[in-house]
């Protein structure tokens, strides 16, 4: 494959903050622990091995140890399962939701990103063995965000009820995925890979969780990669304290508004929060529901039911059952953080934006933020489409700043007349300022007067300006379809290619030379947008 890259700080599709955020902005120092090097990456690698428990450790291993074992694991999981034990095993993780068949592609780029790097780290021989591991959000309970995939355009749908996590959903009755296999699939090479996989990972699971453990054990085993579900009993009963401290205290909500406030006040006054924190930050889960905790004036009771319960009993609840207690977005990165050895978090720019909102959180409980890292994102172009953007000279500059913003610009350069009329506007500046300069000396409505006109003359500019445009995009529409054609290929529904479309749709045509392509090509700490043509 051809690799183009473009910083993300040059594109439009990127918020002012995560723009900020890879440009290493000042104002954003009280809310990190570090912005993102090997350098520092190795210097917090010795920070959370002294705070890191022996008996986290041990209880680490014992769960994962549990939740392999009727897998079938690679030489490097079972290599990585062993550093991990060891008193200098630190992780590198990333997170996502049970999606079906992996759902979007950058679910697949998460993962690759936390690999990459790890091996990097582990290139940079300090003494450390650095592990990725891949965290299944087994508890979410948002069934119509991972319930379909995409597949040569066609949406794949599983037709399934669910209240509680998804994680504990059964799926013996997978019938989208038998039409899929008999109605998508052909008899290629590619095409029984997938049918494989998918036998041995789907149709060989009882739930949900079984099933994407399986799925993303097949594809990167070989790559070491070590995969968590969470929703445990031993691991949650090291977050009882933590429980209990939301649960009495609040302090999550206390501190994410204290992180907030600095936020506004060391890098933007008009800063607005990713996710606003709720009085207690916790689920709790009942057969077939995850309900969240909400306080009364006696105690708790759950959302959507009649259940509740005075101090006393959620005490007891709390230490008899810490499994049924689950933490929602703000909470899950502390519970991430306890248990795990943890160095980074690889994630998207909204999962980045709202962990900027923890760092007082997180110093309130003693626990170390990661080193915050936005993952890989990436635009796989073939051949025949890049050949087409060179015969009309398309840069992917363009592309990636959005249809309207390529469209006007191509027609601008295409055009032979200028389609920019604000220079009319400095031409009206002098005749509005001899205006202004005798509002003083008349009666007070004048200046309405002046300001009124002076306001309808420059919009009128600005409509003819867009008149103007159509008129052009309308003479040369033909040039206009194609370059439309292109870009509407390229982002699907007007959106980047990595949240719609699935792997297996790529699978297909590379097999397993798409992910150690990928593998190649990714640059975790680069701050770059990657384009993959194919040759």
């Amino acid at each position: 494959m051809k690799v183009n890259q473009i910083p993300y700080n040059s594109l439009k599709i990127y918020s002012e903050l995560i723009k900020d955020y890879q440009d290493e902005n000042k104002g954003l120092i009280s809310s990190i622990t570090s912005f993102p090097s090997i350098e520092s990456l190795s210097s917090i690698s010795d920070f959370k091995l002294k705070e890191f428990s022996n008996i986290n450790r041990n209880n680490l291993i014992e769960v994962l140890k549990d939740q392999y074992r009727d897998i079938k694991t690679s030489k490097n999981v079972e290599k990585n399962l062993n550093f991990l034990s060891k008193k200098n095993g630190v992780t590198v993780t990333t997170g996502h939701q049970l999606s079906l068949m992996t759902g979007p592609l950058y679910f697949i780029y998460k993962i690759i990103s936390i690999i990459k790097l790890s091996n990097q780290l582990n290139n940079k021989k300090t003494g450390n063995h650095y592990i990725p591991i891949f965290w299944m959000a087994s508890e979410d309970h948002d069934f119509e965000e991972i319930r379909s995939f995409y597949f040569k355009g066609r949406k794949i749908v599983w037709s399934q009820t669910s209240g509680g996590p998804v994680g504990e959903l059964s799926i013996e009755k997978l019938d989208c995925l038998k039409l899929f296999i008999e109605e998508e699939l052909g008899a290629s090479k590619s095409s029984m890979a997938i049918k494989t996989i998918i036998k041995e990972t789907y149709f060989s699971a009882k739930t949900l969780s079984e099933a994407t453990f399986g799925i993303v054990n097949k594809l990167f085993s070989d790559y070491g990669l070590l995969i968590i579900d969470p929703n445990s009993r031993k691991l949650k009963e090291t977050m009882i304290p933590f429980f209990k401290q939301e649960l009495f205290h609040q302090n999550c909500q206390k501190q994410v508004k204290i992180q907030i406030d600095s936020l506004r006040k060391n890098y933007n006054k008009n800063y607005k929060p990713q996710v606003n924190p709720r009085e207690i930050n916790l689920f709790y889960i009942t057969k077939g529901e995850r309900n969240r905790i909400l306080k009364t004036n006696d105690g708790f009771k759950l959302s959507n039911s009649k259940i509740t319960f005075t101090k006393t009993e959620m005490k007891k609840e709390l230490i008899e059952f810490p499994e049924k207690f689950s933490p929602n977005v703000l909470i899950r990165p502390l519970y991430q953080e306890v248990i795990l050895p943890n160095i980074a978090y690889i994630g998207g720019t909204a999962e980045i934006s709202y962990w900027l909102q923890l760092k007082a959180f997180f110093d309130n409980q003693n626990i170390i933020l990661p080193i915050l890292i936005i993952r890989n994102s990436a635009l796989l172009v073939s051949s025949k489409i890049s050949k087409r953007m060179a015969k009309l000279n398309i840069s992917y500059s363009d592309l990636l700043n959005g249809k309207n913003y390529l469209i006007k610009n191509k027609i601008k350069e295409l055009s032979s007349i200028s389609l920019d009329l604000q220079f009319l506007k400095n031409k009206l500046d002098s005749q509005f300022e001899f205006l202004e300069k005798i509002v003083s000396k008349t009666d007070s409505s004048f200046e309405g007067a002046v300001k009124a006109q002076k306001a309808k003359q420059y919009k009128g500019i600005d409509n003819l300006e867009k008149r103007l445009l159509r008129a052009q995009k309308r003479k040369l529409n033909n040039h206009v379809k194609k370059t439309e054609l292109i870009y509407d290929t390229l982002f699907p529904n007007g959106t980047l290619q990595e949240r719609k479309e699935n792997f297996f749709d790529y699978f297909l045509q590379f097999d397993y030379n798409f992910i150690p392509d990928l593998m190649n090509n990714f640059e975790p700490l680069n701050k770059e947008f990657t384009i993959l043509e194919s040759e």
